[in-house]
């Protein structure tokens, strides 16, 4: 467990143990036997700390809906569940079943959405639908006594199956309003914010697994996340089958008390292109509900579509994208707030991560559409303007190059190659081979771009630029993109009444102040010195500041001195 996980109400952390355990340690594994040997819960480890935040986006404070209950449980309940959970999956065999993905090792969402393509790509049928189904508060409300008879039917044993009913009786959840503490007794669900909680809805979703399908049928199981894919030559057949496969779902649903939400749920033509305006029963009963085809389907964070282009799935990401740096961009200036290198850090910790989940599930779709590429730079321009601290006016083609960034295709290309290789889909010298075709790809399009003609002289090699690990600032980007507080450049966009330069000797553009203006000759001259040592000649050539590091970090020096100048 993380030392500072927020504990229970006993304020006890990981990290607290962890420092007392030369002390507590025997105790402590005492009194875990004991528990085990008894089959007893502690009483005082089974009331959850209820604090409640705010959804992100809710804005109606009013609405219980806006809030997310946060159960916090004793640390020391939850490394009793631990041993629990060892002991029951060695017993029952639990994550041998193959359509299970969620809490499984070695699995999670992206080898469910693998299984699901596999399968589809599988199928020799014409059409294939995908139902991807929702169920109404479906760890809350699952109910007890199925628990128990599911763990029975799987070879549980009943000292474990008495610890797990001592686990689950009396248990309760306490909140404090306005001062004042409110109590509840639970009295079904898998318990929130617990470890052993996902275990018994695992147990319950292994009768699913069971389900008869035949060939023309699967089903990917993660968590509480069911998509039950029917293949058939003629829709009609396809979706006569969805029906009956959802009859024995709705059982298995009544059985542990649970309800399916036909509103939620989701119908998508995974294959046979046939367009929305069709629905299909939430079963084969003329009075059942019906669940509506739409164009696309979110399943597991990911928005599918039925040309696998995932060009939706793209444009959301660039929304969503759009607002947190649109917050990042009011944290960082020229001369003050956030810094270029933690600027870089927050997009290679926090944006990248969340624009590439699933790559290698969608980046061979999005990654080859002009569209979904035109939006992937779109989105990442705001971090390399924050990275780069550049103004507006400079191109992203170039600011990728300056920042030392891949264009955010390619890098999700890049990330799916990784993955790839971390899961045995290639081997090293195949990902280092994919990943200099990359750089060959990014280097072919940055020269074809017409704009950023000063920036292709100051660097024209982008993998040259990479292994260099050059500190940006405000005043060198200017001089390595030519857009800044050069007259010339600021009359273009009449933010100045003339283009010359205040030394009389023509416009004042980048090249100017950098090689000729006699205004910064004193700066030029400790340049000049500084690159004759390094064996670099003047009047520089392509890339010449580039050299080495210490050619850049003269480059930065007199690039500082004469904007302030």
């Amino acid at each position: 467990m993380r030392p500072g996980k927020a504990p229970g109400a006993d304020g006890i952390t990981a990290g607290l143990l962890r420092k007392a355990w030369p002390i507590l340690g025997e105790e402590m594994v005492r009194l875990f036997r004991t528990c085990i040997i008894e089959a007893t819960f502690p009483q005082s480890w089974k009331c959850a700390n209820l604090v409640v935040l705010l959804k992100q986006g809710k804005k109606d404070a009013t609405n219980p809906k806006s809030y997310r209950p946060i159960s916090l449980l004793p640390t020391m309940a939850k490394s009793l569940d631990t041993l629990i959970i060892q002991d029951l999956e060695t017993e029952t065999e639990l994550n041998s079943y193959g359509q299970q993905h969620g809490f499984v090792p070695g699995r999670s969402t992206i080898t469910a959405m693998k299984s699901l393509y596999d399968w589809i790509h599988g199928s020799n049928s014409r059409h294939v639908f995908g139902v991807f189904l929702d169920i109404t508060g479906a760890f809350d409300n699952v109910g007890w006594f199925p628990l128990m008879s599911r763990l029975d039917a799987l070879g549980a044993s009943i000292r474990t199956m008495r610890l797990i009913q001592s686990y689950l009786v009396n248990r309760s959840a306490s909140i404090v309003i306005e001062g004042k503490r409110y109590q509840r007794i639970i009295e079904r669900g898998c318990p929130q914010g617990s470890q052993l909680g996902p275990t018994l809805w695992k147990v319950a979703m292994t009768e699913i697994g069971n389900m008869q399908l035949d060939n023309t049928a699967n089903m990917v199981l993660y968590a509480d996340d069911i998509a039950l894919t029917v293949a058939a030559a003629r829709p009609q057949t396809a979706h006569g089958r969805i029906e009956r496969y959802l009859d024995g779902l709705k059982a298995w649903a009544k059985a542990y008390e649970l309800e399916f939400s036909p509103t939620k749920s989701q119908l998508l033509s995974l294959k046979g292109g046939l367009k929305p305006g069709y629905s299909v029963g939430f079963g084969s009963g003329e009075n059942d509900a019906r669940i509506v085809a739409g164009a696309t389907a979110k399943y597991l964070g990911v928005i599918l579509d039925p040309k696998e282009s995932f060009w939706d799935h793209v444009s959301s990401l660039k929304k969503k994208s759009e607002a947190m740096y649109r917050r990042l961009r009011q944290m960082t200036s020229a001369n003050w707030g956030m810094g270029q290198a933690a600027a870089k850090v927050i997009y290679e910790a926090v944006f990248l991560p969340r624009v590439t989940y699933a790559a290698e599930i969608w980046a061979d779709g999005a990654c080859t559409l002009k569209k979904s590429i035109a939006d992937l730079g779109s989105m990442q321009r705001e971090p390399l303007r924050a990275i780069t601290s550049s103004y507006k006016t400079a191109s992203t083609n170039c600011l990728s190059v300056v920042a030392g960034v891949l264009p955010l295709d390619l890098e999700v290309r890049r990330v799916a190659l990784k993955c790839k290789l971390r899961t045995g889909g290639m081997t090293n010298d195949e990902y280092e081979m994919g990943l200099s075709a990359l750089m060959e790809e990014w280097q072919e399009r940055y020269d074809s771009v017409d704009k950023g003609d000063w920036t292709k002289f100051m660097i024209p090699d982008v993998a040259r630029r990479c292994e260099l690990p050059l500190v940006l600032d405000h005043y060198t980007t200017q001089f390595l993109t030519g857009h800044g507080d050069f007259r010339s450049k600021l009359y273009s966009f009449k933010l100045q009444p003339s283009p010359n330069c205040a030394c009389g000797n023509g416009a004042e553009t980048v090249r100017h102040v950098l090689l000729a203006c006699t205004r910064t000759q004193e700066f030029r001259e400790e340049l000049i010195t500084v690159m004759m040592e390094e064996g670099v000649a003047w009047p520089p050539e392509r890339g010449a500041f580039l050299s080495t590091r210490r050619t850049y970090e003269a480059l930065r020096k007199f690039s500082e001195r004469s904007l302030k100048n």
